[in-house]
């Protein structure tokens, strides 16, 4: 079981171990375009049977953890809208390339991209973010869980540019995490809800993209 954060900072777009464990939940937004097969594992850990959503909105839709059994688990979130045309990524793992296909993005003007997850079953756990700016806008842009806010921007490519993932460690606004391919994480989380809420979209730029995350048991 996973302890701690460093392994999650040394990893590049690549999985952290060979097989899938069972505290493992992960979320691909779509965009209504190609989902993830059962036996793909995109990301910074290893998990397959990603749960796919298609739309821009959802309600108390139950989660599967990494080895497809039900969880208590519930997601709720919605966005601006959904979308499909992303450049993708272009690390060594086709799925995490995949993943940054689709997702949701937020507008200033109708609504940033809101998500929560409710009943998580580990008493401990982590929570990496699939967000980044697909755009050649370099606005600062953010994504909060209400206790830590995370800051970054495009760097004037899209994300097809990223041959490995970037770590968000900004917490300044004044100094954001600049880069293509980004992911954020959250740490040292406890308690059976978590929410997130981007920040700094652009009215019809898709500037503030959230593609998929992971739910990690530390516990």
């Amino acid at each position: 079981m996973f302890r701690g954060t460093l392994v999650y900072g040394v990893l590049l777009g690549f999985a952290a171990v060979a097989c899938a464990q069972a505290g493992v939940i992960g979320v691909n937004f779509t965009g209504g375009g190609a989902q993830l097969a059962a036996t793909d594992q995109p990301g910074v850990v290893a998990g397959a049977n990603w749960n796919n959503e298609t739309g821009g909105s959802g309600s108390n839709l139950a989660l599967n953890d990494s080895t497809g059994a039900a969880t208590t688990a519930l997601l709720q979130y919605s966005a601006a809208g959904p979308y499909a045309g992303f450049t993708g990524t272009s690390t060594g793992n086709a799925a995490t390339n995949a993943m940054y296909l689709g997702g949701l993005f937020g507008d200033n003007t109708r609504s940033e991209v809101n998500i929560s997850v409710t009943n998580i079953p580990y008493a401990s756990y982590e929570v990496l973010v699939y967000a980044s700016a697909d755009t050649t806008a370099e606005n600062t842009l953010s994504i909060s869980n209400n206790v830590v806010t995370f800051y970054y921007s495009g760097n004037g490519t899209f994300d097809n540019a990223a041959t490995s993932l970037l770590l968000t460690t900004s917490t300044d606004p004044n100094s954001p995490t600049v880069g293509p391919g980004q992911y954020q994480l959250f740490s040292g989380l406890s308690g059976s809800t978590f929410t997130l809420t981007t920040g700094g979209s652009v009215n019809d730029v898709l500037s503030n993209n959230v593609f998929g995350l992971e739910i990690v048991d530390t516990s």
